[in-house]
């Protein structure tokens, strides 16, 4: 959740997308292929952040395996939603350092590919421009979320509060892609 107090007087907008529609538009073979493989996470560039506003990062932080001085962490490219059961493509190149089970040049590619794929087809993303004290609501463990870099130096500030999150998993026998899903049921 996230309440904005401080907008700048123009950009800043946030743009949200789908990771289950990022999914359901890869190939079947893309989509096997990217089932069977897990991905290493670092948000140790908080620390430099943290060290400069003279903050503290708390341990541990929610859920007791996210605990310690390392803030990194190996997660399924695609996971399964523990709620509805279905597949979303799960990485992030701000976070996602590689793929653990490929070559370094192969990671960079799929990694490279997935951003673009999700960044470049607008139509699977929302574009919300923000008033003062406008509340939104996500689920980080099926939406991708970032802000509009057209806003300079202006300051843009909010309130944020995450939930402590399950571990991310992969149910590859139970989960379903969305369309898999709602196929004949009219949505």
């Amino acid at each position: 959740m996230l309440k904005m107090h401080t907008i700048p007087t123009t950009g800043g907008d946030t743009l949200w997308a789908s990771g289950y529609e990022a999914y359901d538009r890869l190939s079947p073979a893309y989509q096997k292929f990217l089932e069977g493989l897990t991905a290493e996470h670092d948000g140790n560039f908080f620390h430099r952040t943290a060290k400069l506003e003279n903050k503290k990062i708390q341990s541990p932080r929610g859920h007791i395996e996210n605990s310690g001085e390392d803030l990194r962490s190996v997660h399924p490219v695609v996971r399964t939603h523990p709620v509805t059961g279905w597949k979303t493509v799960f990485l992030n190149k701000t976070f996602t350092t590689r793929i653990i089970e490929l070559a370094p040049a192969e990671s960079e590619s799929v990694i490279d590919y997935l951003t673009r794929h999700v960044s470049e087809n607008h139509d699977l993303q929302v574009r919300y421009r923000w008033q003062q004290n406008d509340v939104a609501l996500w689920d980080n463990r099926c939406t991708f979320h970032t802000a509009t870099n057209d806003y300079g130096s202006a300051p843009r500030e909010g309130f944020r509060v995450v939930g402590v999150g399950e571990k991310p998993y992969f149910d590859k026998e139970g989960s379903k892609s969305r369309a898999e899903s709602l196929a004949g049921s009219g949505l």
